[in-house]
């Protein structure tokens, strides 16, 4: 039973920081959306919502990597994953079969004119 109590807690935090991270996504699209963005600036932003949990070794992988006036339908891409060793509470304990936890967000950049 001890077992099954450590699981559901385990199962709920990787719930969590897969929410937290589609939630860092989300906002760093919305920063990188901005005709005035930059990569530094999406950056940032991404590090203050994983912040929050107490989430590190987040990888950040932003499309388009330079950043310049925003051609019309030209997307941004964010994707962030962080290796689950990174999550665990319980390292090594259980095998997910799982080595990162990766969410991604997709947006159109604002226009300029």
């Amino acid at each position: 039973m001890l077992i099954f109590a450590f699981g559901l807690i385990e199962i709920s935090r990787l719930a969590m920081v897969k929410e937290s991270i589609t939630q860092a996504t989300r906002e760093g699209a919305r920063v990188g959306i901005r005709p005035t963005a930059t990569a530094a600036d999406i950056t940032t932003r991404i590090n203050e919502e994983l912040e929050i949990l107490g989430i590190t070794g987040a990888m950040i992988e932003i499309e388009p990597s330079q950043f310049g006036p925003a051609d019309e339908g030209e997307t941004v891409r964010v994707r962030i994953r962080v290796p689950m060793a990174n999550i665990t509470w319980i390292p090594d304990f259980f095998d997910f079969n799982v080595a990162d936890v990766s969410a991604e967000t997709v947006m159109r950049r604002e226009s300029t004119s």
